[in-house]
């Protein structure tokens, strides 16, 4: 397996003889290079970018994000933070107007990049994290039904056995149950 990086300011023959060997010198196999872009062998495991990042950046180089990635990226970190448990939720909070004010993209434009992307709508992804969440508390915290509708942003612990009943088909305690008899079994 290989991953292939474009690299920012890479512009002759010595580029390329100096990005192979400052990534030799880190412990990667470069398996193709090119003005640009540059393929280097992994084990099954993702390099470590920031080590390839520093290795370039004493070369005057730098790896170029590709944009949509990185958007998609800050996506899943928003809905991470906002769906952690910790996030102070406002009155009025809508995950969409939080996305346009820390991404300052129209959120129409935010949601389609995500679906295309990613292959699911924005919308699914958060419920779908919010669910595991849920999942997550009643697997591993001894908290109320109303304390995780609370941290996870839900209107009511009611709210939140409806939709955990619509996405998983069993309801809290029904789920619950079958992860205490499967810690016991």
């Amino acid at each position: 397996m290989e991953v292939t990086y474009n690299i920012k300011g890479m512009v002759c023959d010595r580029c390329i003889s100096a990005v192979q060997q400052a990534l030799f010198a880190i412990g990667h196999q470069v398996t193709r290079i090119y003005l640009g872009e540059v393929s280097i062998k992994t084990e099954g495991v993702q390099p470590d970018t920031s080590t390839i990042e520093s290795a370039l950046s004493s070369l005057g180089l730098s790896i170029l994000e590709d944009k949509q990635a990185k958007i998609i990226k800050q996506v899943k970190d928003v809905v991470a933070n906002v769906y952690s448990g910790d996030f102070d939720f406002p009155y009025t909070f809508r995950l969409s107007a939080l996305l346009q004010e820390q991404l300052r993209k129209d959120y129409d434009a935010i949601s389609a990049m995500f679906s295309a992307a990613e292959g699911i709508t924005l919308e699914s992804y958060a419920i779908n994290y919010r669910m595991n969440k849920v999942k997550e508390f009643l697997e591993h915290t001894d908290s109320t039904l109303s304390d995780i509708a609370f941290r996870l942003g839900f209107n009511s612990a009611a709210h939140l056995s409806k939709q955990f009943k619509d996405m998983t088909g069993l309801t809290t305690g029904h789920y619950k149950l079958i992860k205490q008899k499967k810690v016991y079994a």
